[in-house]
């Protein structure tokens, strides 16, 4: 096997926008749902007679936007260029409405023979997840805000190359996530078979990620089999704050105003006994053992409730401790399967999740001792370990 030549930026522009799974978006941003490819060379202006054309655009079904520019990197000196290219068109893209996007966009499709009336037809197909007015709202707000994952996706980037803090403190004022991420390719000579290895550079360091092989299936197409390995979990997420976990605080600061702060209080105490949030569509309490094996010890949704209802134990009566210490604390009550054994507290007037009010912050240092103790019980219930 050895390193391909033969492919250029159109070739990778193309790679992406049609099989968009190439791209580590959960890498990089674990609650992103699945990328749906908007175009490709989408036209900006900048003022003063500047324009150009993003690479690729991407958006998911809940509103999240990706900005990609593919670039083959021929020598060292031009990276920071891409990069600060990048940085301008995204620039370009949160300076318009919704409307304006939209427009361009399906301009943009007409003009490459791609179908699309709106970009929530373009993006929802026949999935039924999210509103049309939901998703306008959440784009127009990403816009607004300059919320968004912004990449440079090429060959040749390396773990010596440093992200330029100095551009990227220039935007500022924006809020998204920035990455440089590598499709090393590699071509099998006799078999026609593509091996793509997407790695991630966040933050300095080199993030080794899966192995996608591209198959030339003939008159049938291309097969895209994606081999991901299972990552260890970590002791704590591995940049402070995430988009998806911006996305979280806001929406939980919309039901209740004290909560998010409450919440980031109580987490940062948990982390003691080694405790960690876990932030996809809903924030998870997790704790992980030295094999790698994460106990879950709570779901709590962006509406503040918290869910214990499949709590992590090797056997069931350290959940029901667990449960039981949180409703004595709420004066609610605990129910229970029979046949799965899975238990879970609820309010006693209206039989309800409880919310973060029930607990926090009257209650935030017994809520703690109870999550430390059912740590231990979940500990010394598990098999020894080979």
């Amino acid at each position: 096997m050895s390193k391909s030549a033969r492919y250029d930026e159109k070739w990778l522009q193309e790679l992406l926008h049609g099989h968009p799974e190439v791209f580590p978006v959960g890498q990089i941003e674990p609650g992103f749902g699945e990328l749906v490819p908007l175009c490709r060379e989408l036209p900006l202006q900048f003022g003063g007679g500047k324009s150009g054309q993003l690479d690729n655009l991407f958006a998911t079904v809940e509103g999240q936007l990706v900005l990609v520019e593919a670039k083959l990197w021929r020598n060292p000196e031009a990276r920071r260029a891409v990069v600060a290219q990048s940085l301008e068109y995204a620039a370009a893209i949160f300076r318009m409405n919704y409307g304006e996007l939209e427009s361009a966009v399906l301009k943009r499709r007409a003009a490459t023979g791609e179908p699309g009336n709106s970009l929530f037809e373009i993006v929802s197909g026949e999935s039924n997840d999210a509103t049309q007015e939901e998703f306008v709202d959440k784009v127009a707000w990403n816009l607004n805000r300059g919320r968004a994952v912004i990449a440079v996706v090429g060959d040749g980037i390396r773990e010596e190359v440093l992200l330029p803090a100095d551009l990227l403190q220039s935007h500022a004022g924006h809020r998204f996530t920035f990455a440089l991420v590598e499709l090393a390719v590699y071509e099998t000579p006799s078999t026609g078979v593509r091996l793509v290895v997407p790695s991630v550079l966040a933050q300095t360091e080199l993030i080794e990620r899966g192995v996608v092989r591209i198959v030339d299936g003939g008159q049938a197409g291309v097969r895209i089999v994606v081999d991901s390995p299972s990552p260890k979990p970590e002791m704590k997420p591995a940049r402070p704050v995430s988009i998806s976990e911006e996305e979280f605080f806001d929406a939980l600061g919309q039901n209740n105003s004290a909560w998010p702060d409450l919440l980031r209080s109580f987490l940062s105490k948990a982390e003691s006994f080694r405790v960690f949030k876990e932030v996809k569509a809903s924030l998870s309490l997790k704790y992980t053992l030295e094999s790698g094996r994460a106990i879950n010890l709570g779901v709590i949704s962006k509406s503040g409730a918290l869910d214990t209802g499949y709590l992590s134990a090797a056997d069931p009566a350290s959940r029901r401790a667990y449960n039981k210490k949180l409703k004595e604390l709420i004066g609610g009550f605990v129910g229970s399967s029979e046949k799965n054994g899975l238990t879970w507290v609820r309010t006693a007037g209206n039989k309800s999740f409880p919310l973060l009010s029930d607990l926090l912050p009257q209650h935030e240092q017994a809520w703690l001792d109870a999550m430390e103790q059912y740590v231990k019980d979940c500990l010394a219930a598990l098999p020894p370990e080979e």
